[in-house]
Formats: C-alpha cells, sequence, structure tokens
C-alpha cells in the first residue's frame, strides 16, 4: 500500500492556512484577505504574479540541473524571442510605474511581489499575518502602511 508523505506538522499548518497559496508573500497576503475581496483580489494576486515570474525569467542568474538526470539537462525547446522581449518590456514598463511612486512604495512593492519569500516574510507581513489570526491582537501601523504601499504600487500596474 502506497503511503502518502504529508510534510512536517508545519508544512501541514501552513497547507489549512493558506492552501496552495502559500508559497509566496503575495500568495499568503491574498489567502488572509489582504489584497481585498472577490475579483479585485484575485486580479491583484495574478498581476503579482506575472511580474514575479517575469522578473526571475528576465534576471535571474545561472541554471540548476537536477543530481538525478546526471549529465542530460533536458529536453530542447524552441525559445519565441519576440515573445520574450514583448514580456521584458512589459515588465520594464511596470517597475518604471513603481518606481515613479517613490522609494517607500516601490520598497515595499519588491518585498511582497518580488522578493522570494517562500515560506515566511517579509516581516512587516508576517506581523501582518499573525495579528489577523490572533483576538485581540492590533497590527502596528508601520506594518499596515508597509502592506498599503506594496498594493498602491500594484494597483497602478494592474490599473
Amino acid at each position: 500500500m502506497p503511503r502518502y508523505d504529508k510534510g512536517t506538522e508545519r508544512a501541514q499548518a501552513m497547507q489549512a492556512l493558506y492552501g496552495q497559496d502559500g508559497c509566496d508573500a503575495i500568495g499568503r497576503a491574498y489567502r488572509a484577505g489582504l489584497l481585498g475581496a472577490g475579483s479585485e483580489a484575485k486580479a491583484l494576486l495574478d498581476t503579482a504574479r506575472a511580474i514575479s515570474n517575469a522578473y526571475w525569467a528576465a534576471y535571474s542568474t545561472g541554471s540548476y540541473k537536477s543530481p538525478l538526470a546526471g549529465s542530460s539537462s533536458g529536453s530542447v525547446i524552441a525559445i519565441d524571442h519576440a515573445k520574450v522581449l514583448k514580456r521584458e518590456e512589459w515588465l520594464n514598463e511596470s517597475l518604471c510605474m513603481v518606481h515613479t511612486l517613490g522609494p517607500q512604495i516601490r520598497r515595499a512593492f519588491y518585498q511582497l511581489v518580488i522578493d522570494v519569500h517562500p515560506d515566511c516574510g517579509p516581516d512587516w507581513l508576517d506581523r501582518l499575518l499573525f495579528a489577523d489570526r490572533r483576538a485581540g491582537i492590533r497590527a502596528d501601523e508601520d506594518d499596515v502602511r508597509m502592506i498599503r504601499y506594496a498594493l498602491e504600487g500594484l494597483a497602478e500596474i494592474a490599473a
């Protein structure tokens, strides 16, 4: 009979809280209702993930190989250079929009959308999520300001 590995207790708790959206900061914010509600929140989530994916596709360096692959490096696919260029132009235009909003907004936006936070972080988001789950704990105004800044940048792009 096959066994199913459910992960550690922490992994199970994260799955219970955030489902499939617990793998990044924007997903955790979405599940906590910090992006708003309904289709507008989902649109912000989708925009943020599109930006993150475009950013890391354009600006990541190096490659990785699977230790199981041995000397093979996978399949070879044809790259649509026009599509790649169009995606990078969209990304750069989007990031320029955020940059024009000021350093506080850019910093919060990058922390929520671009920076890699697979299990936790940024710190201000973790504190907001903790306060959201605990009755009687108020979120710090600086943390609330950071999510507002990040969402202002994201809304500018999604508009």
